[in-house]
């Protein structure tokens, strides 16, 4: 889920019109109209311009945003650091610069300082933002939440963004994540369900179809997980466990011997169970393998 997340953020693009021409007016446009294709370009004209002296408050934060989301197109091994720095020199010039507290939020998520990446979100959406900005700002909060293992916040943003627009399959797959790591596997499976009939390429890039067949395993729904995946991870899915539930027979079992004489028959009885209970799982896999095999071969 996470590798999607990444690619999305950088999105939080800067658009500012150009209302004044200074001496080094060259420089600020070609800064803040620069691309990707000429990235080096573009970070040399942004830094001219920051150094030039003749900007600040708002013009100057433009500056150092425009050159901090350059720095995403380049490939240098310390483009997160100077991402970060530029987009907190900007914030130091305007602390209202909504689009780069949800970057440097997005950064400090990807190094798991969730707790900073909460207070730029909050700072933004104090500062003002665009519905899009709230989207991704619900995002990058709700991400930092189920970081933190807060899985009713990050529900509860994940949601509203949803209500921002409600086709956001990132969103709604994030927000299944939640409800998984939560336990509630039927919300979860509703919103994989839900990001597999909106965007099915998505859903396979970022594998929402293993996710769902997770959730059903957990729930012991095997046909409908191994419904999702192909014959090779399901069949390696029914080994393991086979060998688990022989595993755990086998440990019951010598428990039972080293231990009968100071419990009497109950641990036996309880292992004696787990052991009918097991072999109704092994009878129940084996019919579900043999659908499987036939599945793929017809």
């Amino acid at each position: 889920m996470r590798s999607g997340f990444s690619a999305r953020i950088w999105l939080v693009a800067l658009a500012v019109a150009v209302v004044s021409r200074p001496a080094t007016a060259d420089d600020r446009q070609a800064c803040l109209e620069g691309s990707k294709a000429a990235s080096a370009e573009t970070i040399a004209a942004c830094t001219r311009a920051i150094q030039s002296g003749d900007y600040n408050d708002q013009d100057l934060a433009n500056l150092y945003h425009a050159r901090g989301y350059s720095w995403s197109w380049t490939s240098f091994s310390d483009r997160d650091d100077r991402a970060l720095a530029d987009f907190t020199a900007a914030i130091r010039a305007n602390p209202k610069s909504g689009g780069s507290l949800l970057n440097r939020s997005h950064i400090y998520n990807q190094r798991r300082d969730y707790d900073r990446a909460i207070a730029d979100v909050n700072q933004a959406f104090e500062a003002g933002l665009s519905d899009y900005g709230k989207r991704v700002g619900y995002g990058e909060r709700g991400h930092a939440y189920h970081g933190k293992g807060d899985n009713d916040r990050a529900i509860a943003d994940f949601t509203a963004s949803i209500q921002l627009n409600a086709n956001d399959g990132f969103a709604i797959m994030a927000r299944g994540s939640a409800y998984f790591a939560k336990g509630d596997y039927d919300r979860a499976i509703a919103d994989y369900n839900r990001v597999i009939a909106l965007d099915p390429e998505y859903a396979r890039e970022y594998s929402a179809r293993s996710g769902r067949a997770i959730a059903y395993l957990l729930k012991g729904n095997f046909r409908r997980a191994f419904a999702d995946v192909d014959q090779g991870q399901a069949l390696s899915w029914l080994a393991t466990i086979v060998f688990l539930a022989a595993l755990v027979w086998l440990c019951c079992r010598g428990g039972a011997r080293a231990f009968g004489w100071r419990s009497g028959r109950t641990i036996i009885e309880m292992c004696e169970q787990q052991l009918v209970d097991l072999r109704h799982t092994n009878a129940a896999l084996e019919k579900i393998a043999a659908a499987v095999e036939k599945r793929s071969s017809g």
